[in-house]
C-alpha cells in the first residue's frame, strides 16, 4: 500500500502532467473516466490510482507509465537497478547488450 508521502508524491505528478497539458480537472477527469473529485483526490494525495488504472491514466496525462512510479529521489544507480529488476530473466542478456553497446558508443564520444 501506498504511504501518505506516496499519494503526496503521485498527486504533484499527476498535477504537474495536467497542466502541462492545460487540461481542467474536469478534463482530466472525462479523459480517465472518473469525476472531477477523484481528479481532486488523487492531486491533493488523498486517495490513489488503482495500478490497473494506471495505464489509462498515463494514456490521459500522455505519460510514460514509469513516470508513476519512478522515486526521483533516490540516487539515479538505484533506479536504474530498480528498472533492470523488472525485465524477466530471459530479457536481461539483451538488455545488458544493449547497455554494453551504449557504453561503448560513450566511450568513443568521449575519447574523440
Amino acid at each position: 500500500m501506498i504511504d501518505s508521502d506516496g499519494k503526496k508524491q503521485l498527486g504533484e505528478r499527476v498535477r504537474k502532467a495536467r497542466l502541462a497539458l492545460d487540461l481542467k480537472q474536469g478534463d482530466l477527469a472525462e479523459r480517465v473516466g472518473v469525476t472531477q473529485g477523484v481528479i481532486s483526490n488523487v492531486e491533493n494525495g488523498v486517495s490513489t490510482i488503482a495500478v490497473p488504472d494506471l495505464p489509462k491514466w498515463a494514456q490521459a496525462l500522455e505519460q510514460p507509465l514509469l513516470y508513476f512510479i519512478e522515486d526521483e529521489s533516490v540516487d539515479v544507480r538505484e533506479r536504474a537497478l530498480a528498472i533492470l529488476s523488472r525485465f524477466p530473466p530471459e530479457q536481461l542478456e539483451m538488455v545488458l547488450q544493449m547497455l554494453k553497446g551504449m557504453a561503448s558508443g560513450l566511450k568513443s564520444e568521449n575519447n574523440a
